[in-house]
């Protein structure tokens, strides 16, 4: 029996299903609002997980009332099925426009990541991480207004529950470097994925293709994009430099937030051409259009440190990203009427109605129930009077934060002593999962400038060092070739054809760097103490030194790196190739036909490894044991 009703809402025919539930178009005979409904099977409910991911959705909806969001209508629950209402939207998602073979000008990418900015700008403010931004989950409507849909996988910033931790939650081919390498989510990874689906709109496909997730997950984390005027001629060299900005690997080299980002993209769109007055619509407040990018961009700048984002941590670590055969591309079918009526949330590739899953009336003894999000708001409002005792407790609460405030500002005037500032810099580097040393760089500076003939201060030294080799190579991997003032030496570009070709094969940019380090490590120097140039080729000629031996520093870093990233996987790999190998052998007497297929198997797989001798030859007299043995 197909479902006929939920809530206030007649079901009136299914628009798609997914890895949450399935969609519904639905009319409230009351009001005669059409809306979408999505619902959670109550077979899926008893799955673990699910039912937390679904309510968690509907938190995060809650939460949000914004134009380019869809809007929570309200949520329920029936005969142990879980559903909420929402916005339906007449459109059609950008992954739908893509494989119709649409591909969209400058101005059109300009004017969807605008709205799109200001739409996340509304949810980070409110502690939400989309984290699954790509165009499945972005409906233009008729008259080209983006909303965004699907917060299936959205996470407040702090909350620990239904994640999993160094694992991955999103869709692969615009995952930010930061969700494929399970570390913690911010908003920024966000801001990645959009850089992502810009680059797909232009150039009609996404920044990477790969044959398997592993690899995708590789090339997300260490590979640079081919840049989007290779595909898109016509876009402005600007819009080329903010989707490689929003495509840096390090979070920190990305915008501030997405809202000096819109400011950014709408100053471009003024300074590139005249659009009409509804086009690249920002805000009410939004400058001028006949104000230069420059001026713009220089007002932008000076308000991008106020502008960052709250972390709404709550006293919590940010939430990691989480591994999940549950990430969506929920599907959409065109009404009777023929007019693309979309829902809101997972509107990825589309089905028609014969394969949704219909849901069914299970008989669970579940309490039915539905509120509307007004409902809510007046329930909340009604109980939001303060009590005496509560109005006691934070006045008390005030006076201790001035208390120690006061304290704060004692201790803080006087300066740490050795001990102190060396403990404060190894409790960070030692007790932080993030390798990077950036994040000590003012503690390591101010103990070398105060201390610089203590016995700790050469470590110090070194871990300086390295803080400016990190801040090299993150540097030279977000400029693109024919795009650099100054541009780069041929060291710097062959560099980065190495890392390149090490995201892909190990092996390969161990060579390639190795080869670099032979051909330019000749004793360049970029010591202080040189004799200091004086004239201008003097200068140039040193600065070119400079960034050679500091080059050189970076390759061989890498390739250190790269050799222990190796070993460690040629021990796990000859490991399992061991108890493949045992495996072979127990089969001798019982099996002798699987047992050399194993034994052809490791020779012709690992015959020419020179770290798999060991292994091969033992396989290889295992089949020269079984020949005789036939031969007798």
């Amino acid at each position: 029996m197909q479902l006929t009703h939920l809530g206030p809402y007649v079901i009136e025919k299914p628009l798609g299903k997914g890895g949450m539930g399935s969609v519904y178009a639905a009319t409230d005979p009351q009001t005669e609002q059409r809306v979408a409904i999505k619902a959670l099977s109550p077979q899926l409910a008893l799955a673990e997980g699910f039912r937390e991911r679904f309510e968690a959705e509907i938190e995060s909806l809650k939460t949000l009332r914004h134009d380019g969001i869809v809007r929570l209508y309200g949520y329920g629950e029936q005969d142990g099925v879980l559903f909420y209402s929402m916005e339906l939207v007449d459109g059609i998602s950008l992954e739908d426009e893509l494989k119709a073979g649409r591909r969209f000008n400058w101005r059109e990418v300009t004017s969807i990541a605008i709205q799109l900015s200001l739409a996340l700008k509304h949810a980070h403010d409110h502690g939400i991480v989309h984290r699954d931004i790509k165009p499945a989950n972005i409906l233009l409507t008729e008259d080209e207004r983006v909303k965004l849909a699907d917060f299936g996988i959205a996470r407040l910033f702090g909350t620990t529950s239904l994640t999993t931790a160094g694992g991955v939650l999103g869709t692969a081919d615009y995952m930010s470097p930061e969700q494929a390498d399970g570390r913690p989510v911010t908003a920024r990874c966000d801001q990645y994925s959009l850089g992502g689906v810009m680059y797909a709109l232009l150039a009609g496909r996404p920044p990477f293709r790969a044959k398997n997730l592993p690899q995708m997950l590789q090339l997300q984390r260490f590979a640079s994009p081919e840049p989007v005027r290779r595909y898109a001629p016509d876009t402005p060299e600007q819009l080329e430099h903010v989707i490689a900005q929003l495509l840096a690997k390090d979070p920190a080299d990305r915008f501030p937030n997405t809202q000096v980002l819109a400011r950014h993209l709408q100053a471009m769109a003024n300074a590139l051409s005249r659009p009409a007055a509804d086009d690249f619509a920002l805000s009410s407040d939004q400058s001028p259009a006949a104000r230069s990018f420059a001026q713009i961009h220089e007002s932008i700048s000076s308000e991008a440190t106020q502008a960052e984002p709250q972390s709404f941590t709550g006293g919590h670590p940010r939430s990691p990203a989480v591994t999940s055969a549950a990430a969506s591309q929920n599907a959409a079918t065109l009404p009777a009427d023929g007019s693309p009526a979309v829902p809101s949330v997972e509107a990825g590739s589309r089905s028609s109605s014969k394969d949704s899953m219909p849901l069914v009336n299970t008989p669970i003894a579940r309490e039915s129930r539905f509120t509307t999000v007004e409902e809510e708001e007046a329930l909340r409002q009604t109980h939001q009077g303060r009590s005496w005792i509560l109005i006691i407790s934070q006045v008390a609460v005030f006076l201790a934060i001035i208390a120690a405030g006061a304290y704060g500002i004692r201790y803080v005037s006087q300066p740490p002593s050795a001990d102190k500032l060396y403990a404060a810099i190894t409790s960070k580097v030692d007790g932080d999962d993030d390798p990077s040393l950036g994040k000590v760089e003012n503690e390591v500076d101010e103990f070398l400038k105060r201390f610089p003939n203590d016995s700790r201060a050469d470590l110090l030294k070194t871990y300086k060092e390295t803080i400016q080799l990190d801040r090299l190579d993150r540097k030279l991997q977000r400029q693109t070739r024919g795009t650099i003032n100054p541009p780069l030496l041929p060291i710097e570009q062959q560099y980065l054809d190495a890392i390149s070709s090490a995201a892909m094969s190990p092996e390969k940019g161990i060579s390639q760097l190795s080869a670099l380090v032979d051909l330019y490590d000749d004793g360049a120097t970029n010591d202080a103490t040189d004799l200091r140039p004086t004239t201008r080729k003097q200068k140039l000629d040193r600065d070119m030194n400079d960034r050679t031996a500091n080059v050189v520093l970076l390759a061989k870093r890498r390739i250190q790196g790269l050799r222990a990233d190796l070993a460690k996987q040629r021990e796990e790999q000859l490991t399992a190739l061991g108890e493949r190998l045992a495996a072979a052998e127990s089969l001798v007497t019982t099996n002798p036909e699987r047992a050399a297929a194993i034994f052809r198997a490791i020779v012709n797989l690992h015959g020419d490894d020179a770290w798999a001798d060991a292994v091969v030859r033992k396989a290889r007299d295992g089949l020269v044991k079984l020949q005789k043995k036939e031969q007798r």
